[in-house]
């Protein structure tokens, strides 16, 4: 009687299983059948209109079609495609400008929609969405999402949507921020912001923490700015080498001096780095001002300190003749090596 009873136990989880089977067979055949239907409303609208879309962006005059309109997420996703490859491989405001006021129009709904998903994947695309193609009216929209659980990755998100739409907004959850992100995630905000705001940054820097000032004196280096030459030389006297050092390759990366008198100190700094940083940025200055100094940092106990000092004498049009006369009465043998080396290798070069 057990045995007949557990055999017929066994039947029953096996037709169980069976079933489940075939339901996750039948889920899989239909999610794909919806995949390929998908794929296939995508890539005929990419084939039909990109062509009205090119028209549309470099003819002038050329009137929109209304075919241009998507009905669907398909065609939502072709126009994504379509945008994205414009925007990576051509600058034009004026096409950036009829993206934009497309996106507002007839991209809106959409992805309103997608951030109110309850799957990740799904806002985080619509978030990544409104910052690329400038979607300013969903503005509240993200806001909103903040009232949510949000993920560390979509704050990020919010964050960029401020920096483009709503500087001042952005600032403010910056100052209150309870995540923290690495610097170069900072820099990929920081370097969307206006001038007139990124300068804000250098004002109370100190109250920043770490990763933010590093991001800031980067992100000032590499918008190559001239009005950020003053707010990084003030650095220079930070009591924190680390800050010293990236000022100083802000300002190699802006290259402009136009004083050369708060540079000097930094020739006998204690820190190696300090030193070659002057090396480099003394290119920008004429030799016959720097040539004491580098003279002096050509001789300095550092390997790569040196090699910079010689390599900076020796882009200057009478560099080559002024490392010649060093090596007649310099006694430095290491210098003298370098002085050498860079020489010959200049020389060799031509």
């Amino acid at each position: 009687m057990i045995i007949e009873l557990s055999l017929q136990l066994l039947l029953v989880i096996l037709a169980l299983l069976f079933i489940v089977l075939i339901g996750f067979m039948l889920y899989i055949f239909f999610q794909r059948q919806r995949e390929v239907a998908f794929n296939k409303s995508r890539d005929l609208y990419l084939k039909d209109y990109s062509k009205l879309w090119y028209d549309y962006f470099f003819k002038n005059n050329e009137i929109f079609s209304v075919v241009l309109i998507p009905r669907g997420k398909p065609q939502v996703k072709a126009i994504e495609i379509i945008f994205s490859s414009y925007l990576k491989n051509i600058t034009n405001e004026e096409i950036t400008q009829k993206m934009k006021d497309f996106s507002n129009l007839y991209l809106k709904q959409f992805y309103e929609k997608d951030l109110m998903s309850k799957r990740w994947s799904i806002r985080m695309n619509a978030l990544y969405r409104i910052a690329e193609l400038q979607i300013d009216e969903l503005l509240d929209a993200c806001r909103k999402l903040e009232e949510t659980n949000y993920s560390k990755e979509e704050f990020f998100q919010l964050l960029k949507i401020y920096s483009i739409f709503q500087p001042e907004l952005f600032i403010q959850k910056i100052k209150v921020l309870n995540t923290h992100y690495a610097e170069s995630e900072y820099r990929r905000l920081f370097v969307l912001l206006e001038e007139d705001v990124f300068i804000q940054f250098f004002e109370d820097f100190t109250s920043w923490p770490a990763s933010i000032q590093f991001a800031v004196i980067d992100t000032a280096g590499a918008k190559r700015n001239m009005k950020y030459i003053d707010k990084l030389e003030q650095l220079l006297m930070n009591d924190n080498d680390e800050i010293k050092i990236r000022a100083l390759k802000g300002l190699f990366e802006i290259g402009v001096i136009e004083n050369i008198d708060p540079y000097i100190p930094f020739v006998t700094s204690d820190v190696w780095e300090v030193r070659l940083m002057i090396g480099k940025i003394f290119k920008y200055v004429p030799l016959a001002y720097t040539f004491p100094y580098l003279k002096q940092l050509l001789q300095d106990e550092n390997w790569w300190v040196r090699n910079q000092a010689a390599k900076t004498i020796a882009e200057d049009r009478d560099g080559i003749e002024k490392l010649k006369e060093f090596i007649t009465y310099s006694k430095d043998a290491y210098a003298l090596e370098m002085a050498q080396e860079v020489i010959t290798r200049k020389q060799g070069s031509r």
